[in-house]
């Protein structure tokens, strides 16, 4: 079961970006269908340790492609990025530390998120970066 499916209003025409958000909404569902389907805590906190980092790589990964192209929206993209970092840490420690639900609290978060993050700031940057083909035919899978 997919809590969510990627979809070509997310598409941002940048391989790269495009790519590591297609991962992003499968550690998504993933998590989604470890929350619904099992109680291990362990596989709960492996993945959800590996959608952090993978954000994290994610988040550098596109500051590098904003700071090379001079991106005049750069400080308050990366502010956004900061917040929800800061806020997925958050939820992090309180799951590790035994709060309840705060699985389904991480699922509903990244869900809406994600879909807010791209569709509005990171198609800010698509815009931006539409006339740079070095950007747009880039590389640089997962």
């Amino acid at each position: 079961m997919s809590l969510t499916e990627w979809d070509n209003r997310y598409e941002l025409g940048i391989q790269m970006i495009d790519e590591h958000h297609k991962k992003l909404v499968e550690l998504l569902n993933n998590t989604y269908n470890l929350m619904l389907y099992s109680t291990n805590k362990d596989e709960m906190q492996m993945i959800l340790t590996e959608l952090l980092k993978f954000t994290h790589y994610h988040f550098d990964a596109e500051v590098q492609m904003m700071i090379e192209s001079e991106y005049t929206g750069l400080k308050t993209h990366v502010s956004k990025h900061n917040i929800f970092k800061k806020q997925l840490d958050e939820m992090m420690q309180n799951y590790l530390s035994g709060a309840p639900h705060v699985d389904t609290d991480i699922v509903i978060f990244l869900w809406d998120w994600l879909q807010k993050h791209i569709l509005k700031y990171d198609k800010k940057l698509a815009v931006y970066l539409s006339d740079r083909p070095q950007y747009i035919l880039q590389g640089g899978g997962i």
